[in-house]
């Protein structure tokens, strides 16, 4: 439930962004036509010196907050725990093997990335900073004097009245300075806190996407390589297999994927049970792939009651799980329950109460 608050979250956020930069540019455009009009209109050309004004100062505090609130990016650290939470195992698993979930018993192998994040904005982030900060202090009696020049300035300037023939810059002088400040409060703030709750998580997405590809332990590779071996038909993810002398948790996920579609569920609850001892159950396709194997087991007719209660407890755990991971996967479970799909592999569990419950599908009390 929190995970789904948090992308709800980030949706608003991202939403109330692009609101705001839509406003700002209206902004923009409005004080741009403004001057064009002040010629004619005094008073909208005066409205349109302060937007411009107030938009200057957002501006110059949208990147002072950026570089205040630049995330930092972590080198060389340790890989996370496995999650304590993963500990459950399916019921229906060959006995002496160990269940998806189960703790890993050895460190995976991994391999050097290939790609690094660029850090040199967060050194300039740190140099401009620090200097920023001591020149402020240094500086910080002469900032009433600063505006007092602003004022004078806008004085001499901005002569967009003309009344009785003397041209005068109005109200401008005195409310010009506090237009500035505003600004530069306002973008500093705004860019810091967005920096902060919405653009690291972006950060972050990038670090995942190019962080260390995790190679699977010498018995799951050459066990993911025999079932990739022994399935009829040469399919692409096959071919792809064979040539590749290291097998990784991305490959024998899209084999339990390939998998999925030539009707053989034992195989892929086999190929789960070799992979849980693996980085892949931190994977919500690695559940979800699960999940719908054992939906295709269900739509067998020549189960027991007891097999197919099993089945039936073990797609509700891996939907579970996955959900549990990213609750996207709601729609996804929900999508390949529909009997009219051709993706009808949790079809069965279409009306129980629970699998409704897991996808949010269940009809309000």
């Amino acid at each position: 439930m929190a995970q789904a608050q948090a992308n709800n979250g980030d949706r608003r956020d991202a939403a109330a962004l692009d609101k705001l930069m839509k406003v700002l540019w209206l902004g923009v455009l409005a004080g741009a036509l403004a001057l064009v009009a002040a010629e004619y209109t005094g008073l909208v050309a005066a409205v349109g010196i302060g937007i411009l004004i107030f938009l200057a100062a957002f501006a110059a505090g949208c990147f002072l907050g950026f570089l205040f609130g630049l995330p930092r990016v972590p080198q060389d650290s340790p890989p996370a725990p496995a999650p304590a939470s993963a500990s459950a195992s399916l019921s229906s698993m060959p006995s002496g093997q160990t269940a998806p979930g189960a703790p890993a018993a050895t460190a995976p192998a991994t391999r050097a990335k290939l790609l690094q994040s660029n850090t040199n904005l967060e050194r300039i982030s740190d140099w401009l900073t620090t200097m920023l900060v001591g020149a402020t202090l240094v500086e910080i009696h002469n900032i009433n004097d600063a505006l007092l020049m602003f004022r004078d300035f806008l004085q001499s300037t901005a002569t967009v009245f003309h009344e009785g023939g003397k041209a005068s810059a109005g109200v401008l002088p005195a409310v010009g300075p506090i237009v500035l400040v505003f600004g530069a409060v306002c973008g500093f703030l705004y860019m810091y806190l967005n920096t902060r709750l919405v653009l690291v998580k972006l950060f972050a997405a990038i670090e995942k996407f190019l962080s260390t590809d995790t190679a699977l332990p010498e018995p799951q590779q050459r066990a993911v390589a025999a079932f990739a071996h022994r399935e009829d038909g040469e399919s692409f993810v096959q071919k792809a297999m064979t040539a590749k002398k290291n097998v990784t948790v991305e490959d024998a996920l899209n084999l339990m994927f390939d998998m999925l579609y030539k009707g053989n569920p034992e195989a892929i609850i086999d190929l789960g049970t070799q992979l849980s001892t693996t980085d892949a159950v931190r994977r919500p396709d690695y559940w979800f792939y699960l999940a719908a194997a054992f939906g295709q087991r269900l739509h067998r007719t020549d189960l027991s009651d007891s097999e197919r209660l099993s089945a039936r407890d073990n797609a509700l755990d891996c939907a579970r799980r996955a959900v549990a991971i990213d609750p996207s996967y709601r729609n996804r479970l929900w999508s390949i329950s529909d009997p009219q799909s051709s993706d009808d592999d949790l079809a069965p569990l279409r009306n129980d109460p629970e699998f409704l419950r897991i996808v949010g599908r269940a009809p309000a009390a």
